[in-house]
């Protein structure tokens, strides 16, 4: 990453806040990353950029862009049935689907009911050019998109679930 920094806490609680830029391989677009440094340190969010995020493998592509082409029918069938889409987006599936989107921001996240997780997980933000409202947020925990949804800004709470450690 470059140009990293302080910022205002972007999350809900305390501690402080750090963000810089660098490569988001998938989308081939220059986003802004955001992490805690209760949470991690910047060595820790580099290398999950670098191995996890920007070496997702073709399997996960895939399904992150069958999960995206599903939120586009969606959205194109029942909210916008009327809207002329830009050329080529209402046929687009698979891999076709990544020139349509614009990754923005991505808040890389530790597990907040076990901190010794080595496991991180993201959430990527995402302007689509069939989604006008609040854009969309792409769900991942390690290498696996678990959600690709409208953007509700849970953070770490839409990768973990609490259940899962008690």
């Amino acid at each position: 990453m470059d140009n990293v920094g302080k910022e205002e806490d972007i999350y809900a609680s305390s501690g402080e806040a750090t963000s810089g830029f660098g490569l988001f391989v998938l989308s081939n677009e220059r986003v802004e990353y955001h992490f805690r440094e209760e949470d991690m340190n910047l060595d820790e969010a580099e290398s999950y950029i670098e191995n996890y995020l920007n070496n997702l493998p073709d399997e996960t592509i895939y399904e992150l862009c069958k999960k995206m082409c599903a939120w586009k029918d969606d959205v194109l069938t029942d909210c916008y049935p009327a809207m002329k889409s830009p050329d080529g987006l209402s046929d687009a599936q698979g891999r076709d689907i990544l020139r349509f989107i614009s990754v923005s921001d991505i808040y890389i996240h530790r597990n907040p009911y076990d901190k010794n997780d080595t496991l991180f997980g993201a959430s990527a933000l995402a302007g689509m050019q069939w989604e006008f409202e609040d854009g969309i947020e792409i769900i991942i925990k390690g290498k696996e998109v678990l959600e690709v949804r409208e953007f509700l800004g849970y953070g770490e709470y839409a990768i973990w679930e609490e259940n899962d450690y008690r």
